[in-house]
């Protein structure tokens, strides 16, 4: 039986929406935007609404909503259509409050790199300015803005090339990649919360193969209250069910399911296979 709530978004107000979206698409990545005006005003402003939508060409986007309270653009938008040129410096947990301090709604010819006390990086390709303190920027030159609404509180999808990377040297590892934990990106979350990535992160294997799927654990096992959803995809996950080596012992199936769960959390999941056979080989 269904227990989600059943809410229908336009019979809430924008607020209420705005609300329900940050709480659920959470975390998010943080693009923290540097852009130029005209005549040559810096803007600094941080969007979580943002990602990656491709790698050839690399393209990221994000999106800039229009004021829910005044009703005007941001001055990103503003500036990247008069311009047509950008960066991206991602945000990690040592300029967090910088960060948010640049988010205040500052008068157009406010320097927010100043008020933030952040330090500019020179771009080679275009002319705003990235952030110094972050470990890689993004020169980007625009290809679309696509308009959602119009209204307040409606987004304005900005996407764009990224035409250089600027990737510090402290946090590339003895392999030639990128070392994550040394970056410490973070989240933006529901509300004024934030996640970051030396305390939330884990790693998932992927499979390499085909996965048996859940179709082929026996339901004895599936329906079981001792073994979650992730440590039966572990299962599932297998390229072909292994062979029944016909092991015994002399546990209890209480602690068999135990035992199994054990293994499946430390990833010996042809051990953990051996344990199903000897829950279920006398059904």
């Amino acid at each position: 039986m269904s227990n989600f709530n059943f809410i229908e978004s336009q019979k809430q107000t924008m607020v209420e929406n705005y609300r329900l979206m940050v709480a659920s698409i959470s975390p998010r990545p943080i693009a923290f935007v540097g852009t130029k005006n005209n005549v040559g005003q810096d803007n600094l402003a941080p969007f979580s609404f943002f990602n990656g939508f491709g790698a050839n060409p690399p393209i990221v986007g994000f999106s800039p909503a229009i004021s829910g309270r005044t009703g005007q653009p941001k001055d990103t938008l503003v500036n990247i259509r008069e311009t047509k040129e950008f960066t991206i410096s991602v945000v990690n947990y040592s300029i967090a409050n910088q960060m948010s301090l640049s988010s205040c709604e500052f008068l157009s010819d406010v320097d927010e790199f100043e008020k933030s006390g952040l330090t500019k990086e020179k771009s080679r390709l275009i002319k705003p300015y990235g952030v110094s303190e972050s470990p890689i920027i993004f020169e980007c030159k625009l290809i679309d803005i696509i308009e959602m609404g119009g209204k307040p509180g409606s987004g304005n999808l900005i996407l764009g090339e990224i035409l250089a990377f600027h990737v510090k040297d402290n946090i590339i590892n003895e392999s030639g990649i990128i070392d994550e934990k040394s970056m410490n990106l973070i989240g933006r979350m529901g509300y004024g919360n934030y996640t970051d990535a030396v305390k939330s992160m884990f790693t998932v294997t992927k499979p390499k193969h085909i996965g048996v799927g859940f179709d082929a654990i026996p339901n004895k096992i599936k329906e079981s209250k001792y073994l979650n959803g992730n440590q039966l995809a572990k299962l599932a996950s297998v390229e072909v069910v292994p062979n029944d080596d016909n092991l015994n012992s002399d546990f209890d199936e209480k602690s068999l399911f135990v035992e199994c769960s054990k293994k499946l959390d430390s990833d010996d999941i042809s051990s953990a296979w051996q344990i199903v056979f000897q829950i279920t080989r006398n059904e």
